[in-house]
């Protein structure tokens, strides 16, 4: 990628580029087994435009593709016409390092652009599973976070213009370049996790942030996993405030080829003297509760390469066997070990195999489980186990992974979380900017 002073732009030549009708390539872009009829690489903004305004006159149904890594979210997509690549949209427009703000095409590849602004001693604070392959514009579609959400929030927060196409083919902008633009509309933040099905994002610009001075990572095992989240919650009442807390209950960390057992992983970022009276403070307060001992990893490298698969826990490649799914459960922190122990029951009591990792300082978790073959019913019942009792505790589950045969059971993986209020209001929305419903429909919460 290469970094301009000014915008990138391919002229146009008055030839309309045609979306490639491949069949081999058109299967590995398919969508709950549905594979679309063509794909569009669009070089500009007016390219991407004019793809979308074909396809919104006509009737046909869109999906836009970043890095492709959230594909198995949604409920099952009705129709797929034409699948809409970022993949040459993918450079740097603008970077201020004096100012901390960048502005990247959607296609920008997450990790490279992380890679570009630490050789100036900043990052951009959006965390993503498997982000040597996703994309920025993706990680924003989805809201995506991971385990340093603790500290640094979703990536919305990181947000702070965008320039996008709507399904008629206008396009359109929201927020700013400069941090302090406030003016119009927040029309930016509508785009944030709507999951493709409002527009198509072009253009973000976004906050920095300098790179820690210091960083540390340390893992302490415990008996069972409510000490563990207990822990977790004591460092922050204490008044550290580490960067990552995750609790991986004991296939959950064998998975993820540590020991099998019960672990507290904890990230700490800051000034090299800060990092280290935190970490005193963490294994004073870990003795006193459990008497554990604290193994720390300082490498940079090996720190890197350990967080790595604790973010992608729920993304791995091997979770796309037929008879596996995945919840997403977000709840407030004090709730975390009540719902893993619920998890762990309805287990044993449906002959299913579970892995489950807890942010446990923000109160989100994933279930991974692994149900017998064939058997949809036990897998339905324990999905209603689970998202009953989260649901019961004021938090919200959805599906985020299950084979199509499962969800099509589903009423809607998303949940119930919203009301009929919020519901009515995002179909007024959707219906507002994509009457046609040319934008992956379907796949948002309720259908829209």
């Amino acid at each position: 990628m290469k970094a301009t002073g000014n915008k990138k732009r391919t002229r146009r030549t008055g030839k309309e580029t045609t979306p490639k009708t491949d069949n081999e390539n058109l299967g590995k872009l398919a969508i709950d087994g549905q594979i679309p009829k063509a794909v569009a690489y669009p070089t500009t903004n007016e390219e991407a435009a004019e793809f979308l305004r074909e396809a919104d006159s006509t009737g046909k149904k869109v999906s836009v593709r970043g890095g492709g890594t959230k594909l198995r979210i949604g409920n099952s997509i009705e129709g797929l016409d034409l699948v809409i690549s970022t993949r040459k949209l993918n450079q740097i427009l603008e970077y201020e390092a004096a100012d901390l703000t960048l502005c990247v095409q959607a296609g920008a590849n997450l990790a490279q652009v992380q890679s570009k602004l630490e050789k100036q001693g900043q990052f951009l604070p959006i965390t993503s599973p498997l982000s040597a392959t996703a994309t920025v514009g993706g990680a924003i579609a989805s809201n995506s976070s991971g385990p340093t959400r603790l500290q640094y929030g979703a990536a919305r927060d990181w947000l702070i213009g965008v320039r996008f196409a709507l399904a008629d083919g206008t396009l359109a902008k929201g927020g700013g370049r400069v941090v302090k633009n406030v003016a119009g509309f927040d029309m930016m933040k509508l785009m944030i996790g709507s999951m493709g099905t409002l527009a198509m994002l072009l253009e973000l610009n976004l906050k920095l942030l300098p790179l820690p001075k210091a960083r540390a990572t340390v893992l302490i095992p415990f008996n069972a996993e409510h000490e563990a989240c207990e822990a977790a919650l004591r460092i922050i009442d204490k008044g550290i405030f580490p960067t990552a807390e995750t609790v991986l209950d004991s296939n959950g960390a064998e998975s993820l080829g540590l020991e099998a057992r019960t672990t507290l992983l904890i990230e700490v970022r800051n000034t090299a003297q800060a990092v280290e009276r935190q970490l005193r403070e963490i294994q004073q307060l870990v003795w006193q509760l459990s008497g554990a001992k604290v193994e720390r990893i300082n490498d940079e490298d090996s720190q890197s390469k350990f967080w790595s698969p604790v973010t992608d826990f729920a993304y791995r490649p091997s979770l796309n066997a037929p008879n596996t799914l995945v919840i997403k459960a977000g709840v407030v922190p004090t709730q975390v070990a009540m719902i893993i122990r619920q998890a762990h029951q309805s287990a044993k009591m449906n002959n299913i195999q579970v892995e489950c990792m807890a942010h446990a300082g923000h109160g989100i978790l994933y279930v991974v489980a692994k149900y017998p073959e064939n058997d949809e019913e036990t897998a339905l019942k324990f999905i209603k186990e689970i998202t009953a009792k989260v649901e019961s505790n004021s938090g919200s589950a959805i599906i985020e992974q299950a084979p199509l045969t499962l969800k099509t059971q589903l009423k809607d993986i998303w949940g119930n979380a919203l009301s009929r209020t919020e519901l009515r209001l995002m179909r007024d929305i959707k219906k507002k900017l994509d009457p046609n419903r040319t934008l992956n429909p379907g796949r948002f919460v309720n259908s829209i």
